[in-house]
């Protein structure tokens, strides 16, 4: 019985040890210490359910319906037998293994179809059977037509995807683990993706290192949620260093006093020693994020379903990027107008880089 006891005991240990979320912790501590300074009336807390604009559209809403080609699959196969790459990509395709490929197996399958069909039609002498060669000239012209479909249904049927591009419970830690081979695979993606159906897509072998790449990070979720609390957070701070200046200014004379004193220790040492290099981290992963969704979106006969959420996301108006980055100035301007009103800014006669000992 003490056994189970403390066998129980240690488990409700663990559950209350549970890693913190730093991210989020940060941007409270930084606004309650600014709310403080400025002797502001509080703040709105981060509500988890402004998350909720950014939610992933239904999965039926993003996939497309793609005709099934049907040809003499018999009769073709005699007929190639000079075209064997061509014989086991059909053999493949009408197998059990075959009709059951994920999204990303057949975007793959389809890119070696038509390597494997453009090969036997190179091998097949001229007006020695133009029955055939018509039939694979019209199939490789289908199926090429039908890739940015299955290209979309390969990003949108995809759990990996759906994963990295889903908003997560916690923010981005203060130090993260690298990333660069997640915001790597989401590159070559949107780079795959704008190129069809011109460029054929590679093979799975090269296809599925991109995908588990998305699927072995925890961070796609996380910067989301980081980028909107960041921006909720920067606004509210924002609002109360505009508010103090308009209606109680710090300086009225223009010159330091004890409380512009307290608020420039405030910048130094929990806004440029705190918060700023957490900004430039997110910013810097936003970045090559942002960069990506939007050519991304750039990849022909997207669902609309799915364009709608990459420019909620990373559109160049009113989207989730685009409002952390104006948060982000319009806090440094808020900064600037407030150190400058006192001489404390950097540069002016009054300013000290170096943070007061005592916590404020």
């Amino acid at each position: 019985m003490k056994c189970r006891i403390l066998v129980l005991l240690g488990l409700l240990g663990l559950a209350a040890c549970g890693p913190a979320d730093d991210g989020l912790d940060l941007q409270a501590d930084y606004l309650q210490r600014l709310d403080n300074a400025v002797e502001g009336d509080g703040f709105a807390d981060f509500a988890p359910d402004q998350l909720l604009r950014y939610r992933m559209p239904p999965r039926r809403e993003r996939l497309i319906e793609i005709p099934e080609i049907r040809i003499g699959l018999l009769d073709l196969l005699i007929d190639v037998r000079r075209c064997p790459a061509l014989q086991q990509q059909i053999s493949l395709r009408n197998s059990s293994l075959g009709k059951q490929l994920q999204p990303s197996s057949r975007l793959g399958y389809e890119g070696d179809l038509l390597r494997a069909l453009h090969a036997c039609l190179d091998s097949l002498e001229t007006g020695r059977n133009p029955h055939l060669q018509a039939t694979l000239s019209a199939l490789a012209q289908e199926k090429r037509r039908q890739l940015p479909a299955v290209f979309w249904n390969a990003v949108n049927g995809s759990a990996e995807v759906e994963r990295y591009l889903r908003f997560a419970d916690r923010a981005l830690p203060v130090q993260p683990a690298e990333d660069a081979a997640a915001l790597d695979a989401l590159a070559q993606l949107a780079a795959l993706g704008t190129a069809l159906p011109q460029r054929l897509p590679p093979p799975v072998a090269r296809l599925d290192p991109l995908f588990f790449a998305l699927h072995g990070s925890d961070q796609g979720g996380q910067l989301i949620t980081s980028l909107a609390s960041l921006r909720h957070t920067l606004e509210q701070a924002s609002l109360l260093l505009e508010r103090r200046l308009q209606h109680r200014p710090l300086c009225p004379q223009g010159k330091p006093t004890r409380d512009g004193r307290i608020l420039q220790n405030i910048f130094v040492k929990f806004y440029a020693g705190g918060l700023q290099p957490y900004l430039a981290m997110v910013h810097q992963r936003g970045q090559r994020w942002s960069d990506s969704l939007r050519r991304l979106g750039e990849a022909p006969q997207i669902p609309p379903g799915t364009r709608d959420y990459l420019l909620d996301l990373a559109g160049e108006r009113d989207s989730l990027w685009q409002g952390f980055q104006r948060a982000n100035q319009r806090h440094v301007r808020a900064w600037q107008q407030t150190l400058r009103s006192c001489g404390l800014a950097p540069g002016q006669t009054g300013w000290d880089g170096q943070a007061a000992s005592s916590d404020q």
